[in-house]
């Protein structure tokens, strides 16, 4: 028996819960940030420490939290996401399923620039930032299914 595809709609409703889910987590990391105070949940090992990265010079820039970008990009792809599920075909000159694209390569690229820092230069990886840049990583392989199923015409 064969498998049938997942709809437009399943694609972007699965966008969506990711795209929820790395709100929370990108949210968790900002607002630790913030208050900075003690251990985090995530404290494993030496290696595996949040609080290693948090706490370290790459986890702000100009004094805002690398976290709170994640969290704006998580919530512009939520946003994208939704509207696509919602029936938007195009915002401005392109597609919804376009900008959702663009926005979890700028995610996904962010995030392994932010994973290289954290294992060869702070010598530590935040779990819950790896596991944000898996929740992008998922959102980028939706897009990409959606790309790829759409007239090339009727994409841009």
């Amino acid at each position: 028996m064969a498998r049938e595809a997942l709809s437009r709609g399943d694609l972007l409703l699965l966008a969506s819960v990711l795209a929820a889910a790395g709100v929370g987590v990108s949210a968790l990391l900002t607002w630790q940030w913030f208050t900075g105070g003690g251990s985090s949940a995530c404290d494993i090992t030496n290696f595996f420490s949040c609080t290693a990265v948090r706490e370290s010079p790459y986890a702000s820039f100009a004094g805002i939290p690398t976290a709170s970008v994640g969290l704006a990009g998580f919530v512009i792809l939520l946003a994208l996401s939704m509207a696509g599920f919602r029936g938007v075909e195009s915002l401005g000159p392109w597609s919804v399923d376009a900008w959702l694209l663009l926005f979890a390569v700028l995610g996904a690229l962010a995030g392994l620039a932010l994973s290289l820092v954290e294992v060869f230069v702070i010598d530590a990886v935040c779990v819950f930032c790896a596991s944000g840049f898996a929740l992008d990583l998922g959102v980028l392989a939706v897009a990409v299914s959606l790309r790829r199923r759409a007239p090339v015409a009727a994409a841009l």
